[in-house]
């Protein structure tokens, strides 16, 4: 038997966002892979699929893979090529489901052995389902467009050069900060050297759509006097103008 490997988005958190071909996928597959950060911490992921696992007729064979949070280069390559191995050798036997928080094909720990397995083993066939993102989950919680109109996005990961932040928001619309509560009150001044006026529109959303989420939204000047507590899984979306959306007497957008 030979299988693929899948690599798919189980969303920001609620098990609710889970896509539909996501479940059945996970219900289908022989193994089941979960990065973890860690060893002995337990996976947020695979907590989120647990009833779907439950309601297999059949169990699954979940594969713990180690991805450490580290800037070691050397270290890091080893182990994505003891992880890239391992998929490679199951893939013989059946499907592979690779879990991954959001979505895999943005900022996920899935792209490292995606990567890794396209160039070393390319024999395994691969398949991608993605999943509800963060800062889409973010936007609905927050009831903060992402973007209308001709306005343009930009995705700046919140650990960047300030120098870099500030020319990049210099030619965006709106902003989106990924894991950046640790962060936020140390933009404000960056934006407004970008052009962000005190009155430009703010949402900073933790653990969204989790049990202990938080959800605050006000102006720019207002996020000067926010307590923030710093939290990985944090999500910062600011608009530089809202642009209102006209309609017609007879309903039509105008």
């Amino acid at each position: 038997m030979v299988g693929k490997f899948i690599g798919i988005g189980v969303g920001p958190g609620d098990p609710e966002l889970i896509t539909i071909k996501a479940a059945k996928a996970l219900r289908a597959a022989e193994y089941i892979c979960v990065p973890k950060s860690q060893v002995h911490k337990p996976s947020m992921a695979l907590g989120m699929i647990k009833q779907i696992l439950e309601e297999r007729q059949n169990p699954a064979e979940i594969v713990e893979l180690l991805f450490p949070m580290t800037k070691d280069e050397m270290n890091n390559r080893k182990l994505w090529s003891e992880n890239a191995a391992i998929v490679s050798s199951k893939a013989k036997k059946g499907d592979v489901a690779f879990i991954t928080l959001g979505d895999p094909m943005l900022y996920s720990t899935f792209l490292y052995l995606y990567e890794y397995i396209k160039e070393t083993f390319p024999g395994v066939e691969m398949e991608i389902i993605p999943g509800v993102t963060s800062l889409t989950a973010a936007a609905a919680r927050a009831k903060l467009p992402l973007a209308e109109r001709e306005e343009v996005v930009t995705i700046i990961p919140s650990d960047l050069d300030p120098a870099i932040i500030e020319e990049t928001a210099r030619s965006a619309d709106n902003l989106v900060f990924m894991k950046c509560a640790y962060r936020i009150k140390e933009l404000i001044p960056i934006l407004k050297k970008a052009g962000f006026t005190k009155d430009a529109k703010i949402a900073l959303v933790k653990r969204c759509t989790l049990p202990k989420e938080k959800v605050l939204v006000g102006k720019l000047s207002d996020a000067e006097n926010w307590k923030v507590k710093k939290d990985y899984f944090s999500v910062a979306i600011v608009k530089r103008s809202q642009v209102p959306i006209h309609w017609k007497k007879n309903g039509e957008q105008a």
